[in-house]
């Protein structure tokens, strides 16, 4: 979205930005986040970055664990779901030195790396990666390691083991039977208007769904 760190000063004015949202990656591919006021991305924090402790992220042992992050500015859009007006963006990972340097791990800049890789020998001059966003929705989870017990369950009111609960609200005869879901249609489709609002909210961030 920015190309500077005042053009996004003055977006933030303009548009009465009350928090930033900057977003990390682990080791793992989950999403770690910490949120700042957002008079405080300015351009001392654009040169000196936030540090943090890098061994709560995998990325490194307690000892030497102390890395520091940028916001990259070219990532950010305005955060759909926050209350107060909130400005979110990625964040690169760099090591602490004389000189700080980009933290190879990362997985941002893994990608980063391959793709170099690929035009330096001449195999590509683009890399697309085409992630698939595979989840499912339970209506409740439980699960347990402990000394005593170990134990995992899910439900949702959609799977066929639902069918003989007599509940009006629960159970509407929508249930699908076991590997009987491939395309299935409305209103066995129970979740098609939230795969809808994922779609859209995607295509507006940039992200082509096929």
């Amino acid at each position: 979205m920015f190309k500077s760190i005042r053009e996004a000063e003055k977006f933030i004015k303009e548009n009465e930005i009350r928090f930033i949202d900057l977003k990390l990656v682990d080791l793992r591919g989950r999403f770690r986040h910490i949120v700042i006021p957002a008079e405080k991305l300015n351009e001392d924090l654009m040169k000196d970055g936030i540090g943090f402790d890098a061994s709560n992220y995998g990325y490194a042992r307690v000892e030497k664990s102390d890395m520091v992050f940028y916001p990259d500015l070219a990532s950010a859009y305005l955060e759909p779901f926050a209350q107060a007006r909130t400005l979110s963006m990625m964040a690169n990972v760099y090591v602490i030195a004389k000189e700080n340097y980009l933290f190879e791990q990362y997985p941002r800049n893994v990608i980063k790396a391959a793709t170099e890789l690929l035009k330096k020998y001449g195999i590509a001059d683009q890399m697309i990666v085409g992630p698939e966003y595979e989840f499912y929705l339970f209506d409740q989870v439980a699960y347990a390691a402990r000394p005593d017990a170990v134990f995992c369950q899910v439900d949702t009111t959609q799977a066929e083991w639902n069918t003989a609960i007599e509940d009006d609200i629960r159970n509407k005869g929508y249930q699908v039977g076991r590997k009987k879901g491939y395309h299935a249609d409305i209103p066995q489709d129970i979740t098609y208007n939230t795969r809808a609002k994922i779609c859209m909210r995607m295509e507006d961030w940039g992200v082509k769904v096929k």
